[in-house]
């Protein structure tokens, strides 16, 4: 079951018994209480795009009506598959690009981007293999995932959100279609992986990602 924060999201809703009730695991990651209080920033959100699942996985996740509303006869992510879709990851190594840019800009040490970010993926039905979500995706993942996001913002009310992805960005953002979030700072860029972007050099990569930090996030250089 999910934890009581998010118990009550999307509830009655596509997914009937509550989004984080059916996908537990797919709950944001934050660790300790630096998101809400370290005095030297404010409340940051990371989003990524989705996981993924290998092809021959036994799961319904290619059938997203499955996948959101089927009756559960076995568990839709296999035990196997837990360490891969949860959202926190230790060792990852796109995350620790956005951690060390975070320790830069904050001149200061930790060990994961958990301890002073919120984490979260977008999209909750997994791809498959290393493709973009943007191959698979279908409206009811959409109603989902902006339901479920739209809720988490009224929970954990980060002053800025940074997708580590411009297709969930392009997504989220088409679904709120108004300025519902005036007090939050929406903003992307390409995820920390050089298999799709040149983290260090492109301009939408790590520079900006330093930038929005030193913007948005720095309180007390």
């Amino acid at each position: 079951m999910a934890t009581d924060k998010y118990s009550n999201i999307g509830k009655d809703g596509i997914v009937k018994e509550g989004i984080f009730n059916r996908f537990p695991i797919l709950e944001p990651v934050t660790v300790g209480d630096n998101y809400w209080k370290n005095p030297r920033h404010s409340k940051l959100m990371i989003i990524g795009e989705s996981n993924y699942f290998p092809d021959n996985v036994d799961s319904v996740f290619k059938d997203p009506v499955a996948w959101y509303q089927g009756e559960i006869t076995k568990p839709l992510i296999p035990k196997e598959m837990e360490d891969n879709v949860s959202n926190y990851k230790a060792g990852y190594a796109p995350f620790d690009r956005l951690r060390d840019s975070m320790k830069a800009v904050l001149k200061t040490e930790f060990n994961y981007i958990y301890e002073e970010a919120i984490y979260y993926n977008y999209f909750l039905r997994p791809a498959i293999g290393g493709v973009s979500f943007r191959k698979y995706c279908k409206q009811i993942d959409r109603e989902v995932a902006g339901v479920a996001l739209c809720e988490i913002l009224e929970i954990v009310a980060p002053n800025i959100v940074i997708f580590a992805s411009k297709y969930a960005h392009d997504e989220f953002t088409k679904y709120i279609k108004s300025s519902k979030y005036n007090d939050t700072r929406i903003e992307f860029v390409y995820h920390p992986s050089n298999r799709f972007r040149r983290w260090e050099s492109n301009p939408n990569s790590k520079q900006k990602f330093e930038r929005l930090l030193k913007d948005y996030w720095l309180r007390n250089p």
